[in-house]
C-alpha cells in the first residue's frame, strides 16, 4: 500500500503552480532569464508557504537539459530525479539533524568535487537556524567563495537566528503567509480534481484553520476526507477540528457588547456541556473580536475578514451596539486569559470570570472627552460640556419686569428700563441665560463681573477676579461672545472687559456658625464640584471654611 498524501501529490511541479508567492517567483524567474541567481540564497517565512518547493524548483530549473530556464521540460533525466526526490547532484540536508562542525566540514570537502550527472550541485538545508555557532563558522569560507558548479539555499522558519555574517552573504527571500482566498482557491481546484465534496463555508473553516499555511490546508483536508469520506460535512469537519460552530461565536459577542453577562456564562456552559476544548473555544472568541473590531474601526473590512456577506452584516450589526472604548476593554480581557488559561487548572473558571468582566463593561468617556472636561474644571474653558442651574445666572433684583399692556391692573404706560436695552429678553441677564445654553462657564465667569452699561457699541463688564479677566486675554473666547451679543441683541456689539476699581476693602471677619454651614452647603452643591465629583466618581469628605 503506497498512498501518496494530497499534500505531496498536489506540490507544484513549475513555478507558475506557486500561489501567494508571485512577487518571489517573478524575480526568480527574471534571475534564471538573465542569468543573475545567486550563489547562496536564503529563504525563510512560516511553515507550509512554498520554501522548500521553492528551492527543488530552482534546482529543477538549472539542472534541466534545456536550461538554466524559467520553465523545466520536466521529462529530462535531471528533472525526472529532482521530482521523484532521488538526485545525486541535489542534496537535501536536515539542519535540526546536523548541527555539528563536523558535519559541515563534509559538506565541505563535497563541494570540491563537481557533479556526477547534473550540471550545478545544489544544496538545500533546511531550517539552517538550527546549526551551532560553530558549524555557521565553518560555513563562511565556503559560502562566500564557493565553486562555479554550486549553489545554496537555506530554508527557515526563523530567520532572527541565522547570524549576520550568513545572511550577508546570502540573497534573502522572505515568504509570506498565504491569504485566505488564495488557499480558499486552491483547495476548491484540489477537491474538484479529486472527487470531494466540500461547502464553501467547510473551505473557510479549513483556510481559516491552516492559518497561512497551503500545507497545512491540504493536509487538513486529507485528514477530513478520511474522517468523513469525500462527502465533507461541515458538521464533520467542526467535530474532527474541535471548533465551536459560529453560531455560538456570534452569540458570546452578542452578549459580551450588549453586557450582559447572564447570557455570557450559560452559551459558555452549553459549549463546555458539548465537550468542545475551552481553549480552543477562547482561540476562537479572540479571532472572532479581532474580525469585530475590524468591521468597527474600518469601513470597508471585506478585504480585511474571511467572512461570508450573512456573517459580515450580522458584524456589523454587534459593531454598532458598543462604543469603541468598550470594544477595546472587552478585547483586551479576552487577551488577559489567555495566559491564566494555559497555567490553570480550572480553565472553566478562568474563562467564566473573564467573560463576566468583559460583560460588565459600561458606557466609557472618550479619553479625549475626559481631558477635555478636566481642562474645563481646572481652567473653566468653554467647551460647553459643564452644566450649571439657571440660578447660577440670576442677578440680584429679582426677575425681569414683563411687557406692560394697557390694560394692566394700574392702567400706566410701560416704564422705560433701567439699562439701556429694550425689556426682556433683551435685556443684560436674558443675555446670560442665552449664553448659558450654549457656553455655561463663559455666562459663569461674566455673572461673576459687575455689568457698566453699552456705549458706542461697546458692552463694558467689570472684573474684581484677575482670573475672571484673564479669561478672556484668549481672542477666541472674545470672538464667540461677541458673536453671542451679536446674535442675542440682533446688532453689532464688543465685549470689553475691564478691571472693577475702588472696591472698598473691610476687613475680614470669621463667619458664625450658621454661615459656615450655609456656605458649605453652598461650594458642596455647586455645579463644577458635583461635575468633579461625577467624573471621578469620588465623594466630599470635608469643606474647611476659613
Amino acid at each position: 500500500m503506497s498512498y501518496l498524501v494530497l499534500a505531496r501529490k498536489w506540490r507544484p511541479q513549475n513555478f507558475d503552480e506557486v500561489v501567494g508567492q508571485e512577487a518571489l517567483t517573478q524575480t526568480i524567474k527574471n534571475a534564471i532569464k538573465m542569468g543573475r541567481v545567486p550563489h547562496a540564497l536564503l529563504f525563510s517565512g512560516p511553515r507550509g508557504v512554498g520554501k522548500t518547493t521553492m528551492a527543488r524548483l530552482l534546482a529543477k530549473a538549472l539542472n534541466c537539459d534545456t536550461g538554466p530556464t524559467e520553465k523545466p521540460c520536466d521529462k529530462c533525466s535531471s528533472c525526472r530525479q529532482i521530482m521523484q526526490g532521488n538526485a545525486m547532484d541535489v542534496l537535501e540536508i536536515d539542519g535540526a539533524s546536523n548541527t555539528g562542525v563536523d558535519d559541515v566540514r563534509q559538506l565541505r570537502e563535497s563541494v570540491q568535487y563537481r557533479p556526477s550527472s547534473s550540471r550545478y550541485k545544489v544544496y538545500i538545508i533546511d531550517e539552517v537556524h538550527m546549526l551551532s555557532r560553530g558549524a555557521f563558522n565553518a560555513l563562511l569560507k565556503t559560502l562566500e567563495e564557493p565553486p562555479d558548479h554550486v549553489f545554496f539555499i537555506f530554508a527557515t522558519t526563523e530567520p532572527h537566528k541565522v547570524p549576520q555574517t550568513i545572511q550577508s552573504r546570502c540573497q534573502r527571500f522572505d515568504f509570506r503567509r498565504i491569504p485566505p482566498p488564495v488557499i480558499i482557491s486552491r483547495l476548491k481546484k484540489i477537491a474538484d480534481a479529486e472527487g470531494i465534496k466540500v461547502s464553501e463555508k467547510g473551505l473557510r473553516i479549513l483556510a481559516r484553520q491552516a492559518e497561512g499555511s497551503m500545507r497545512d490546508a491540504i493536509s487538513i483536508l486529507d485528514q477530513a476526507v478520511s474522517f468523513s469520506g469525500k462527502t465533507v460535512a461541515d458538521e464533520k469537519l467542526s467535530e474532527l477540528l474541535a471548533t465551536v460552530d459560529r453560531k455560538h461565536l456570534f452569540e458570546m459577542s452578542e452578549a459580551l457588547v450588549r453586557a450582559n453577562p447572564k447570557n455570557a456564562l450559560e452559551i459558555l456552559d452549553a459549549i463546555y456541556q458539548h465537550g468542545y476544548d475551552l481553549n480552543q473555544f477562547h482561540k476562537e472568541l479572540i479571532d472572532h473580536f479581532r474580525d469585530l473590531m475590524v468591521v468597527k474601526f474600518v469601513e470597508e473590512p471585506a478585504g480585511l475578514v474571511e467572512l461570508s456577506e450573512d456573517e459580515l452584516a450580522e458584524l456589523k450589526k454587534q459593531a454598532n451596539l458598543a462604543s469603541e472604548e468598550a470594544m477595546s476593554l472587552i478585547f483586551e480581557f479576552l487577551l488577559q486569559a489567555e495566559e491564566r488559561l494555559a497555567r490553570s487548572e480550572y480553565p472553566k473558571v478562568v474563562l467564566e470570570f473573564a467573560l463576566v468582566k468583559a460583560a460588565s463593561v459600561k458606557p466609557m468617556l472618550k479619553v479625549e472627552e475626559l481631558i477635555a472636561r478636566l481642562e474645563e474644571l481646572k481652567k473653566e474653558i468653554a467647551s460647553g460640556k459643564v452644566s450649571a442651574g439657571k440660578d447660577d445666572f440670576e442677578l440680584e433684583g429679582g426677575p425681569e419686569p414683563s411687557r406692560a399692556s394697557g390694560s394692566g391692573a394700574s392702567g400706566a404706560a410701560p416704564t422705560e428700563s433701567k439699562t439701556e436695552f429694550s425689556p426682556e429678553p433683551k435685556s443684560w441677564k436674558g443675555f446670560l441665560v442665552f449664553l448659558a445654553q450654549n457656553w455655561p462657564s463663559m455666562a459663569t465667569i461674566l455673572k461673576n463681573g459687575e455689568f457698566k452699561g453699552k456705549e458706542n457699541g461697546k458692552i463694558t463688564v467689570a472684573f474684581s477676579d484677575e482670573f475672571c479677566r484673564k479669561f478672556f486675554n484668549d481672542p477666541s473666547r472674545i470672538n464667540e461672545a461677541n458673536k453671542c451679543l451679536n446674535e442675542y441683541f440682533a446688532e453689532s456689539l464688543s465685549l470689553v472687559c475691564v478691571e472693577k476699581k475702588g472696591r472698598e476693602e473691610k476687613p475680614s471677619e470669621a463667619p458664625s456658625g450658621m454661615d459656615k454651614a450655609a456656605l458649605r452647603k453652598k461650594l458642596v452643591e455647586h455645579p463644577l464640584l458635583q461635575k468633579a465629583v461625577e467624573i471621578f466618581s469620588a465623594t466630599v469628605e470635608e469643606v474647611k471654611v476659613k
